[in-house]
């Protein structure tokens, strides 16, 4: 069975400008669920970056919505549509405090009336078809156990889960028990999220859930950008060639952004954002990612770098 294969939504990562350098270095990936649009009350927030000229990924695209209220949330997926995406994400996973401590995103998973009021009001007039991304709860992890079966009569493209609660972020393991129990409570194509830092994870969990073919890679997919490559059986680098390749991914990740941003301190604080990623593919990485959180110029900034490849570091991917 082929596996179809989901580049996750990083918040402060995966824009348009990371995703049109990543596509244009390496390959692997079928689509990407695009880091949260909000259209909080009160406004609508920018579709800058979903706007399909500021789009040259070769891999198809799902811009992702976070809001709880149908008011507003209704015509920014129209304005999606419009754009030409037929496929939306509703945000019901994302862990950060400060949206769920407001009843959004994994914060809204245990009010199940709600979810289901929203649904009701949403999908009869939304052209979009509407998959869901979740958690396993916002505190505990009994709330999608007992929501997945009263989903189970929307029509929904499918599921994203993440085994972990909100309030968990991502430490601790991943609830691999809870997971296989969401298998069992619902009829929806389900896509599994969590963890999937090597070939060899990926086929552990491939054999034991043999229903799954979706898989979304999350942070390990930003500081192995040659996970999806390997796990397809793609291409094999030699650690001088995926050296190479890395260093100009990086130049096209930056120019991108540069492009993108106004002032060194916010095309800086991008890169550092990446960084926090990308230093963990290489020995030595830390001391370089603490180097550049120092750096204040542009100059110094691309010398730091350029002065740490040339030292040709050792990778650990």
């Amino acid at each position: 069975m082929k596996k179809t294969l989901y580049m996750a939504p990083i918040l402060g990562v995966t824009g348009s400008s990371y995703r049109n350098a990543y596509s244009r270095f390496f390959e692997g990936y079928d689509c990407a669920v695009l880091p949260f649009i909000k259209s909080s009350k009160g406004r609508r927030s920018t579709l800058n970056d979903i706007l399909p000229e500021r789009n040259n990924a070769r891999f198809k695209l799902i811009p992702q919505v976070l809001d709880k209220d149908p008011e507003y949330f209704i015509p920014v997926a129209k304005a999606i549509f419009d754009l030409g995406y037929d496929t939306l994400n509703w945000n019901l996973g994302c862990p950060l405090p400060m949206v769920r401590n407001k009843g959004r995103g994994s914060g809204m998973l245990p009010l199940l009336e709600e979810i289901t009021a929203f649904l009701d009001k949403v999908l009869s007039k939304i052209p979009n078809r509407l998959s869901i991304k979740v958690r396993l709860g916002s505190t505990d992890n009994k709330a999608l156990a007992k929501l997945l079966p009263r989903l189970n009569n929307f029509p929904l493209e499918e599921i994203i889960i993440h085994p972990r609660t909100g309030k968990q972020m991502y430490k601790g393991e991943v609830d691999l028990d809870a997971f296989q129990e969401a298998l069992s409570l619902t009829k929806h194509t389900i896509v599994y999220s969590g963890d999937i830092d090597s070939v060899k994870t990926l086929k552990t969990l491939s054999k034991r859930f043999p229903r799954v073919n979706r898989w979304m890679i999350g942070r390990s997919g930003i500081t192995d950008p040659f996970l999806p490559e390997e796990i397809r059986h793609i291409t094999h680098y030699t650690d001088r060639e995926k050296l190479d390749r890395f260093l100009s991914f990086h130049a096209a990740v930056f120019a991108g952004y540069q492009k993108e941003l106004s002032g060194p301190a916010h095309l800086i604080g991008k890169m550092k954002e990446v960084w926090r990623y990308w230093a963990d593919a290489f020995e030595g990485g830390n001391r370089l990612f603490f180097k550049i959180t120092r750096t204040k110029t542009v100059k110094t900034y691309l010398l730091t770098v350029s002065d740490f490849f040339a030292t040709h570091p050792n990778l650990n991917i």
